[in-house]
């Protein structure tokens, strides 16, 4: 039996056979996309009921650990970043305060900025001087896109996916994406804002430094990109009817 005080610890309040189970998946050989014991099986190698072989599966499934494939089986799943998305939605959503003047504080979305600005300056200023010119032109088209509010979100998207193309860290990427879908949603609460010209702008002179040779004046141009959306929430706290 392993020694609790060396276990790894996955989530709050989980329940103690998902524990195991996920100790044994990270001590064995199986890689991702590898089928794991039928019920039966695990039940035995455990000395659990079915029931509760089941229920841990069950945990460890919203957990994103495992997969289940019908008509096959379980799965070790792909080990996507992805599964931590309706967590940070609903914490950069929910995590609001008020003080004593009525203000809100939209503290969850405040600190889901500053970490994705924190990683994205990292990044952009790791790829300044390898983007091609003509990656360039695509990153300037994408922005140009952004001057239609109906197209504006979808080349947001897809400009800092292009952007960060060929980095090699895929975590790196899978965070990038998630921080985005995550912020999106959570943003779709703050008061909207006439930033189009702004935006687009923002995005050409990121596009210009990423194919020059000054990570410093990359990594700056992409801090002040996040200014519009610190702006919002700083409107949005005075928002007392929000």
């Amino acid at each position: 039996m392993s020694d609790p005080n060396n276990a790894v610890h996955l989530a709050d309040n989980l329940n103690p056979a998902a524990q195991r189970m996920f100790e044994w998946i990270l001590s064995s050989e199986l890689a991702p996309g590898d089928p794991i014991p039928i019920e039966q099986d695990l039940a035995t190698q455990f000395g659990m009921a079915r029931g509760t072989v089941r229920e841990a599966v069950r945990e460890l499934r919203a957990l994103g650990i495992l997969e289940v494939r019908r008509g096959l089986g379980t799965y070790l799943s792909t080990a996507s970043a992805s599964t931590i998305r309706p967590g940070l939605v609903y914490r950069s959503a929910k995590q609001i305060s008020t003080d004593v003047a009525g203000n809100k504080h939209f503290t969850g979305l405040r600190e889901m900025v500053e970490v994705r600005a924190l990683l994205e300056c990292s990044l952009v200023a790791q790829v300044t001087g390898l983007v091609s010119e003509e990656t360039g032109r695509e990153l300037h088209t994408l922005a140009a896109r952004m001057d239609n509010p109906k197209d504006s979100t979808a080349a947001d998207r897809q400009f800092h996916r292009t952007l960060y193309a060929g980095v090699e860290n895929q975590l790196a990427r899978e965070l990038i994406d998630v921080f985005w879908d995550s912020l999106n949603l959570a943003g779709l609460r703050l008061p909207p804002a006439n930033t189009v010209t702004a935006t687009r702008a923002d995005h050409d002179l990121i596009a210009d430094c990423v194919v020059g040779n000054d990570p410093e004046a990359s990594r700056e141009a992409m801090w002040n990109h996040f200014g519009a959306i610190r702006e919002r929430l700083g409107r949005a706290g005075d928002n007392r009817d929000a």
